[in-house]
């Protein structure tokens, strides 16, 4: 029999089948004018909801660092090294004249066509008029020749990339075709064409936000499944906003996309927005049944939002016996998103009103991540407490004993202790502890104790603790009644 220290499995999110939902019309919003002061502090809760992403990345999810060299007898081996190397230094100018000089000297060469690619994506790095305008050239000379087969998809949207930011810098032409990208007709799922319309939204979002709000709700009328990246990519925008219209589309989305990644990413944006209608919002999704990930999301959203009634809104779920056992844990891990006193003390109060063994050990777990001495020692109670299982008293001593207890107070636990769970998980923590005592408890154990699987538990402790007492021990057991 091989230890493992005892874990809860994780709730996994389930995979569901786009659902048929009637559309509602958006509630309206009506919000006065914010101070500054609440307007930034709406900002930063986005900043800190929305995470990283590959709309904030500004070479997410296209190809920017060049493969190794793969051609030792080609004539431009040598000059593609010193490219790839110049540009993972951040050598732009070097890099593009070095990649340019491959495609001039070796046009048969294998590297060529790709470093078309290479060469545009440095004179973007460097961003100057000339040399975006530059780079657009190298990208329509190379045509569909790649040889790295993801460049095909990515040198379109590299081009994209570059008309943004010819637009930002105020060339008309390329905004206009980069609006057009962006408001171009759905067709076939094809990967190439999202990726290029998704970042033609992102770059018409930093060079002209008021043109994409219509394109972005008519992007979230639509319902077929192709568009579904897009929707996520229009929620990203629209959620980075503080205004009126964006909240009235991002609630909207949160009720009524037939997706639930889209529904998911409405409800984890609305978190950030300020006043309580957006809470509403996620409140509503958290009681509507038929959809325990969708339930879930808006639990989620709903620990990381900072208005006080999404606290409540949370705690509500965890008294309520008539909601599923999943959701009511996926509350308590969310409830101490703050690691607050406060919360610690909430959970503990309410710890023994839940009925299953499954709902305790996620208590126990958030008032571990919380921390502090008055949850240690509440820790170490349950681990106390005779009429709790042996089960939820092991995981309440295995995250006790992370903590600051004294190692003297777990060695004496060992032999008061009347359960194996309890003791497997004592040793499991004496094999962690770096004091003596933890390793003279492991010795006397190994030497004297009478459950012989226990024994060994503790010589393989014992063997991880380099202690010269320990060969002393084995050769003792090894050479007993010889």
């Amino acid at each position: 029999m091989t230890y493992e220290p005892m874990a809860m499995e994780p709730v996994e999110p389930m995979e569901l089948a786009p659902m048929a939902i009637e559309p509602l019309t958006p509630m309206p919003y009506e919000v006065s004018v914010a101070p500054r002061v609440a307007l930034n502090r709406a900002l930063d809760a986005i900043e800190r909801v929305q995470g990283q992403s590959p709309f904030e990345r500004q070479f997410g999810g296209i190809a920017s660092d060049p493969p190794k060299a793969w051609a030792q007898s080609d004539p431009a081996d040598s000059l593609y090294r010193l490219a790839r190397e110049a540009l993972n230094r951040g050598e732009y100018r070097r890099a593009a004249e070095l990649f340019g000089a491959i495609t001039q000297k070796f046009p048969n060469s294998v590297y060529a066509s790709d470093a078309r690619y290479w060469r545009a994506f440095a004179l973007y790095r460097l961003g100057g008029t000339a040399d975006l305008r530059d780079a657009l050239n190298a990208l329509q000379d190379s045509g569909q020749g790649y040889r790295l087969a993801s460049l095909k998809t990515d040198a379109p949207v590299l081009a994209t990339r570059i008309r943004g930011a010819l637009a930002a810098q105020g060339d008309p032409n390329a905004m206009k075709l980069v609006n057009a990208a962006a408001s171009q007709p759905g067709g076939a799922c094809d990967r190439e064409d999202l990726a290029v319309r998704a970042e033609a939204l992102n770059s018409l979002a930093r060079t002209d936000p008021e043109s994409t709000t219509p394109i972005l709700a008519r992007l979230l009328a639509r319902r077929d499944d192709c568009s579904t990246s897009l929707r996520r990519t229009a929620i990203y925008l629209l959620g980075r906003r503080t205004d009126p219209e964006a909240m009235n589309l991002v609630m909207g989305a949160a009720r009524n996309d037939p997706d639930v990644r889209v529904r998911g990413e409405a409800l984890r944006f609305l978190a950030a927005m300020p006043g309580d209608q957006a809470i509403s919002t996620i409140e509503e999704m958290a009681r509507t049944p038929g959809n325990e990930e969708l339930q879930r999301a808006a639990i989620g959203a709903l620990g990381r939002s900072d208005n006080p009634r999404a606290r409540q809104s949370l705690r509500a779920i965890i008294e309520r016996n008539d909601v599923s056992e999943n959701l009511r844990i996926a509350a308590l891990s969310c409830v101490d998103a703050e690691h607050s006193p406060d919360n610690g003390a909430y959970i503990r109060a309410i710890y023994p009103r839940l009925e299953t063994p499954r709902l305790k050990a996620a208590a126990i777990r958030a008032v571990a991540r919380i921390g502090g001495k008055d949850n240690d020692q509440w820790l170490l109670s349950v681990v106390r407490n005779q009429n709790e299982t042996a089960e939820v008293r092991a995981m309440a001593l295995r995250y006790a004993g992370r903590s600051t207890i004294p190692i003297a107070d777990l060695t004496r636990m060992y032999d008061v202790a009347g359960d194996r769970p309890l003791r497997e998980q004592l040793i499991s923590l004496y094999a962690q502890r770096a004091e003596p005592e933890a390793t003279d408890k492991l010795l006397d154990i190994a030497r004297t104790g009478t459950d012989p699987d226990l024994r060994r538990y503790a010589i393989s402790a014992l063997s991880r603790k380099n202690d010269p007492r320990t060969k002393k021990l084995l050769v003792e057991i090894i050479d007993k009644n010889d």
